[in-house]
C-alpha cells in the first residue's frame, strides 16, 4: 500500500464527515454550541478515560518519549510567543494561534499513520506519544483560553479541573490499580468515546458553515509552519539527543507532525476562542498534511 492510498483512507474520512456537516448544517437548525459541549464534556472524558485506563505505561523509554513529544510541542509555543510580540497580536489571535500549532491530532490520523508506515509493532510507541500530547493539548488549550482573563494560576487550575483532566485522573487511578471495571460501566465508555470523533468532525462542519472559511492570515500562516514543520523538526532533534533511535524516534517524528487537532475547535467555540480562525487552522492544516506528511514520511 502506498503512501497517497494510506493518507487517503485516513485524511478522505475526515474530510467525508466535516462536509457531511456543513451540508446538513446549510438545511437544519443545529445547535453547534450544544454539540460542542456534548463532546466538551460528556464524550472527551469518555475518550480519555478509556485510552488512559488501558494504556501501556511501563517501559524504559518512556520518559524519553514524553519529553520528546513535549519539545515539540515547546518549540511551536515558543516561536508563536515571539511573533505574537514581534506582530504586537491580541491576546485571543496569539492564545487560538498558540493552541492550533502545539496540539495535533495524534489520535485517529497519527496512530493509523504511525501503523502503516512503522508497522504494529509501533503503535505502543505512538500511544504513549498520542497520551502525552493529548493531555498536552487539553491542559494548554484549556489554559489558554481561561488566561485571557484570568491570572495563570486560576487558568491552570481551571485546565486541570477540566471534565476531561479530571477523567485521566481517575483513569490513571484505574490503571495503576489495575483495577477492572464491572462491563456495565465499560462498555458505556467505550460507546460514548467511540462517538467523539465523528461528532467533532460533524461539529467542525457546522461551525464552517456558520463562520465561513478566514482565509490564510498571517496567524494561520505562522500556525502551518510551525506545527507541520518546525513541531517535527524539534521533537526529532530532541529526540535523537536523548537518545531514542528507530521506531521510537520515527514515531515521534510522525505523531509530532500531525495536523492541528480537531479538539482545539472544540475547546474554541466552548470558550468563544476565535472559533473562525481556530476552525479555519484546524481544516487547512489537515488539508496541507495531505502535502507535508507524505514528504515526513519520505525523509524517514
Amino acid at each position: 500500500m502506498s503512501v497517497a492510498n494510506v493518507l487517503f483512507d485516513v485524511l478522505t474520512p475526515v474530510a467525508l464527515l466535516v462536509v457531511l456537516g456543513a451540508a446538513v448544517g446549510r438545511r437544519l437548525d443545529f445547535d453547534v454550541a450544544s454539540l460542542s459541549r456534548l463532546s466538551y464534556y460528556v464524550l472527551g472524558p469518555a475518550f480519555v478515560f478509556a485510552v488512559l485506563a488501558d494504556a501501556e505505561l511501563d517501559g524504559s523509554v518512556v520518559v524519553r518519549l514524553v519529553v520528546a513529544g513535549l519539545a515539540g510541542m515547546g518549540a511551536a509555543l515558543l516561536v508563536v510567543a515571539a511573533w505574537a510580540r514581534i506582530a504586537r497580536v491580541d491576546r485571543e489571535i496569539a492564545a487560538a494561534t498558540a493552541m492550533t500549532s502545539a496540539y495535533g491530532n495524534v489520535g485517529n490520523a497519527g496512530l493509523a499513520i504511525v501503523g502503516f508506515a512503522l508497522g504494529e509493532d509501533a503503535l505502543p510507541i505512538a500511544g504513549v506519544l498520542m497520551l502525552t500530547i493529548n493531555v498536552g493539548g487539553l491542559v494548554l488549550s484549556v489554559g489558554l483560553a481561561e488566561a485571557r482573563t484570568r491570572s495563570p494560576l486560576h487558568a491552570l487550575l481551571r485546565a486541570l479541573s477540566a471534565p476531561m483532566a479530571i477523567a485521566g485522573g481517575l483513569a490513571l487511578v484505574v490503571n495503576v490499580g489495575n483495577v477492572e471495571l464491572p462491563l456495565v460501566l465499560d462498555r458505556p465508555i467505550g460507546l460514548l468515546a467511540n462517538a467523539l470523533i465523528p461528532i467533532m468532525l460533524f461539529t467542525l462542519g457546522l461551525q464552517l458553515v456558520q463562520t465561513g472559511v478566514v482565509g490564510v492570515t498571517a496567524d494561520v500562516g505562522v500556525m502551518l509552519a510551525c506545527k507541520l514543520a518546525l513541531a517535527p523538526l524539534a521533537a526529532g532533534l530532541v529526540a535523537a539527543a536523548i537518545g531514542l533511535e528507530g521506531d521510537f524516534l520515527d514515531a515521534v517524528i510522525i505523531q509530532s507532525a500531525m495536523p492541528p487537532a480537531v479538539f482545539c475547535a472544540v475547546v474554541a467555540i466552548e470558550y468563544d476562542l476565535a472559533p473562525d480562525r481556530v476552525t479555519t487552522g484546524v481544516v487547512l492544516g489537515t488539508f496541507a498534511s495531505v502535502v507535508t506528511l507524505p514528504l515526513v514520511l519520505l525523509a524517514l
